[in-house]
């Protein structure tokens, strides 16, 4: 799966891609029982429950261990993002507070300076930013505005003390904003690769053919648990999904650290 089909995917909302992953997975499960059953009788199909259900276990030992790498991987990748743009908006509340040190008299334009340079980066990161850094794109207006920041940050005179000694963390502050944004960029650029995806989507096509060919009296129980088991795992799927598209859908992360320092 390439980067663009997943990010098409991921930015369906939960309230169609869950129903709708549920019924594929019940319609895959219905329609394959129903043709394999459709040309073999339960009778013929019977020999291959010892065979097929040994090879099936192990199928899913090996199925199970990829898709629970592919859910740490995720996982780690959508935490990775989550604690590079809390950090992000820490360090930029840490430079809004260090703005009313900056408190003697004519220091004034210096301090309303500060505090605008650091609501404007936020609000440009909300407003602009956030939208299409999921396709892999830093926004230039971002950009001049972390510029402008830094350029603030670092022009200010201390007139004192308690502002020569903070000043030595705001230059230390800004650093780490441009690194926390270069690391927020790249995480939304990457995903689980191509060859990870294959595997997991080849095995779960297995996992859900392999019922098909299992022979019973009963069908319709043989459908329904194959249903049920098809269904989990296409949820699984879709949570694998979500996960590595940490800023885009329903499960993105939300932008609300950056509100409060807007404020």
């Amino acid at each position: 799966m390439t980067y663009d089909i997943g990010l098409q995917l991921a930015s369906i909302p939960l309230s169609t891609a869950i129903p709708f992953a549920v019924a594929i997975g019940i319609l895959l499960s219905i329609l394959g029982s129903w043709l394999v059953n459709s040309v073999f009788t339960p009778f013929e199909l019977e020999p291959n429950n010892f065979i097929g259900g040994t090879k099936f276990g192990f199928l899913g030992e090996v199925y199970a261990v990829t898709l629970g790498l592919a859910m740490i991987g995720a996982f780690d990748h959508f935490t990775t993002a989550q604690t590079n743009a809390q950090r992000e908006a820490a360090t930029l509340a840490s430079l809004a507070q260090a703005a009313d040190t900056y408190d003697i008299p004519g220091q004034e334009e210096d301090r309303a300076q500060m505090r605008r340079a650091v609501q404007e980066y936020a609000r440009a990161v909300v407003e602009k930013e956030w939208r299409v850094m999921s396709y892999g794109i830093a926004d230039p207006d971002v950009s001049a505005r972390l510029a402008d920041m830094n350029d603030v940050f670092m022009r200010v005179e201390p007139m004192s003390e308690a502002q020569q000694s903070l000043q030595q963390n705001t230059v230390e502050w800004v650093r780490q904003i441009n690194e926390h944004r270069a690391l927020r960029l790249t995480t939304v650029s990457r995903s689980l690769i191509a060859l990870v995806w294959a595997v997991l989507i080849s095995g779960t096509l297995l996992a859900i053919m392999f019922p098909w060919f299992f022979g019973t009296v009963n069908v319709v129980s043989q459908t329904t648990m194959s249903a049920l088991l098809t269904s989990f795992l296409m949820l699984h799927l879709l949570m694998v999904l979500q996960l590595s598209y940490p800023f885009i859908g329903d499960a993105s992360i939300s932008p609300t650290a950056f509100l409060n320092v807007m404020r």
